[in-house]
This record gives structure tokens, C-alpha cells and sequence, in this order.
């Protein structure tokens, strides 16, 4: 993968993607807590957010050697986002960008890296079930509901989410 530029001007600096490595998972894992932390407060109670925390930490182990792709963004060493997606049910599974750099162009890298790789493998399409925090951030990039809010059970809670999708 590419170092991409971040057109931000409050990040000056590049955005190396990658494929996350296996022993990365634990600092992936403490990205999306951070992530889940500072985005969907306001939003999600605690028990929600915990929930969507669980339910990446009890599968991501797993899932991280089997069929998706799982990619990274790193700036100056240090991962501060991650993305994974499925070809074969064309289906985002996961967008997750560190509190800390949130709304500085991470999201949007890797966004358009997964949609270029599902376009070379032929995928038509890109659907995820999204957080409500994160809507307006789909929808700025070209995707549209088609079902929700609804719950969507993580870890035993309840957690509304909303049904997207994008043509490619």
C-alpha cells in the first residue's frame, strides 16, 4: 500500500496504509476503544460503548488471519486507525479512527483505499451496519441508508445502528 497525503491542515503530515500485522491486535484493540471512547460519546451510553469495545476484542484475533482484509494507518509509527472488509459480502466490517486524530482526514484514507481495493476485486457495492455517530461521515461520502436505526445485539447490549451503502 501507498503513503497517502493528508489534505487536512490540521495534519501535515502523510498516512502510510498497511496490512495490520497479527501482533498489532492489541494496540489495534486499544485504537478502537479509544476511538469508540471519543466518537460515540454523547451518542452511546456506557454499557453501549463498552459493548461495541467487547465485541472487537472477543473477534478481531480471529478475524484478523481469516478472510478479510484488515489495514492500518499509521503516521510517524504509531497506528492511528484501522479498516476492515469483506469481498465476498462486500461489507464493511469496520472503520475505526483514533479519538485523538478524528476529523483530520484518517477516516476519509482509508475509506477510499478499501473502495479502491473492493473495485479490483470486482465488488459492485460496499454496505456496512454504522454506528450513529459515524452517519454523517458516511453519508459526506456518498453512502445512503437502506434500513434502521435498529439494534444491532454486541456482547449482549443493545447498540442502534444504521444500514448503509454505496454503489462503486
Amino acid at each position: 500500500m501507498k503513503t497517502h497525503p493528508v489534505t487536512s491542515s490540521k495534519t501535515p503530515r502523510s498516512i502510510k496504509l498497511r496490512a495490520l500485522r497479527f501482533e498489532e491486535i492489541p494496540e489495534v484493540l486499544r485504537l478502537i476503544r479509544r476511538a469508540v471512547e471519543t466518537g460515540c460519546r454523547g451518542i452511546y451510553d456506557a454499557h453501549q460503548r463498552g459493548a461495541v469495545w467487547t465485541g472487537y476484542a472477543q473477534t478481531l484475533f480471529a478475524e484478523s488471519v481469516g478472510p478479510f482484509e484488515t489495514i492500518v494507518a499509521e503516521t510517524r509509527g504509531r497506528i492511528v486507525g484501522m479498516a476492515q472488509w469483506d469481498a465476498a459480502d462486500e461489507r464493511l466490517r469496520a472503520l475505526f479512527v483514533d479519538g485523538a486524530v478524528q476529523r483530520h482526514g484518517v477516516g476519509c484514507t482509508l475509506l477510499a483505499e478499501v473502495e479502491r481495493s473492493a473495485r479490483r476485486r470486482g465488488c459492485v457495492r460496499l454496505r456496512g451496519a454504522m454506528s450513529l455517530n459515524a452517519v454523517p461521515f458516511y453519508e459526506r461520502e456518498g453512502f445512503r441508508p437502506y434500513a434502521g436505526p435498529e439494534p444491532l445485539r454486541t456482547a449482549g447490549v443493545a447498540v442502534p445502528i444504521v444500514r448503509m451503502q454505496k454503489r462503486l
